[in-house]
């Protein structure tokens, strides 16, 4: 298939930001022996010819070639396709087929419509691809039986088998979550798949995280069924999942179960790069920090306050037992998700903001930074309880450090300073300078 490329008229299509003239060679660099080609030629496609979810004619054009290149042993990184096509598959699935679309130049179109029926046709790949040897692959590929097969009872009885047989943690959720994507786009599977689920959630011989996910996936699909049992339920399963808490003199700068980032630059500060600002290389460290998911539990979790919504008392006590877990990743994720309740509802969230300021501690300056930054962000007033905790936090880092640890201040001392990056001591810029 890749050496047919050039029969294809890619001129003629275009993508985000121009004609698709480039498409092939993305494609054809897909194959390379080296990572770094492989890399820079799937950031291209994801970046122009699949720009923010989009799906263009030179989008549903490539779908043959990266079938093939998922079909083939050969292909150096055949998950990182496979994610590819299913990004894609969920796009067109996402729009209405009876919509009108346009493409980059303004003209009319509906590749999307083309993407869809492809899959379908090529389920056999995707449902061979869920059980292949490698675990990237069946990771990628394990979502298409939720979304793409239409025969319900082997769907489900295919989801059934994989979860059997899987034995890491990553791949069982991700049976979980296909099994209800299947409940919602199918009706004829919506009762068999969330009695399934009510009875892996109440099964005490399955671990904890299993009986989460299928928990809240249950409660997505029928959320008439929620009741004051669930969230208490929850907290229960996430106590159980929390490892000991490390003594304090052993915890280092970053959380102890980081699962999607790396770290290490907040411990380790190299030099800062010759000729870039140190503001400017703080925002871009920011942007790359920017949705960082930490603990395994954290999407089950943005999941349910979801489901919750307007039940505030009961995401206040799901968001309680989240900021006192004694893992530290479920900590540091859930101080996103108190932001956003807290700003978003009216009401007295002062046992929140209390429970963001017990995040403000010295040994801990990545979370530290990351409870700061909530709390500058909270409306007025709204943050007056963690006054105490900050300030004791300010003339730690000066004990520390000396009066000098704030002698570079923010650019703009109408917000928090930089959090903590590999252009500074983490230490030195952890909390909101004292003038702001």
């Amino acid at each position: 298939m890749i050496n047919s490329l050039e029969g294809v008229d890619w001129s003629s299509m275009g993508h985000a930001y121009g004609p698709a003239d480039e498409v092939p060679l993305w494609l054809e660099q897909m194959t390379s022996p080296d990572p770094d080609v492989r890399e820079r030629a799937f950031s291209s496609f994801y970046n122009s010819a699949h720009h923010q979810g989009g799906v263009y004619a030179c989008t549903a054009a490539s779908l043959p070639f990266l079938l093939a290149l998922a079909d083939d042993p050969r292909t150096p990184d055949r998950a990182a396709v496979v994610r590819l096509l299913l990004s894609i598959g969920r796009s067109a699935l996402d729009c209405d087929p009876d919509g009108v679309h346009y493409s980059p130049a303004g003209d009319i179109s509906t590749p999307h419509a083309d993407v869809v029926p492809r899959m379908r046709e090529r389920i056999e790949d995707f449902v061979r691809h869920a059980a292949d040897p490698n675990p990237q692959v069946r990771q990628a590929a394990v979502p298409a039986l939720g979304l793409f097969l239409d025969d319900t009872d082997r769907a489900f009885a295919l989801l059934r088998e994989r979860l059997a047989a899987e034995n890491g943690t990553e791949e069982r959720l991700l049976v979980i979550e296909a099994a209800a994507t299947l409940a919602r786009r199918l009706p004829a599977a919506r009762g068999p798949v969330t009695t399934w689920l009510a009875a892996q959630a109440a099964d005490t011989a399955l671990d904890a995280d299993i009986r989460l996910a299928a928990l809240v996936h249950r409660a997505a699909c029928t959320p008439e069924t929620i009741d004051a049992h669930l969230v208490p339920t929850v907290t229960g399963l996430l106590q159980q999942l929390a490892p000991e808490p490390a003594p304090r003199d052993e915890v280092d700068a970053r959380p102890a179960d980081c699962r999607q980032c790396t770290c290490s630059d907040v411990a380790d500060a190299p030099a800062p790069d010759q000729g870039v600002p140190p503001q400017l290389a703080a925002v871009f460290d920011d942007l790359d920090r920017h949705g960082r998911v930490h603990a395994p539990t954290t999407e089950l979790l943005t999941t349910l306050h979801r489901i919750l919504d307007t039940r505030l008392s009961e995401r206040t006590a799901l968001l309680t037992a989240q900021l006192r877990s004694p893992d530290r990743a479920t900590r540091h994720d859930a101080i996103a998700m108190a932001k956003a309740l807290i700003g978003s509802w009216r009401g007295d969230h002062s046992g929140l903001v209390r429970l963001l300021a017990d995040c403000l501690l010295p040994h801990d300056p990545y979370t530290a930074a990351e409870a700061a930054e909530a709390l500058s962000r909270l409306p007025a007033g709204v943050a007056e309880p963690a006054r105490e905790p900050l300030a004791a936090l300010v003339e730690a880092h000066r004990t520390t450090h000396g009066p000098a640890v704030w002698a570079t201040r923010h650019p703009c001392c109408a917000g928090p300073t930089r959090r903590p990056s590999r252009h500074w001591p983490a230490s030195a810029t952890s909390v909101p300078c004292p003038g702001c």
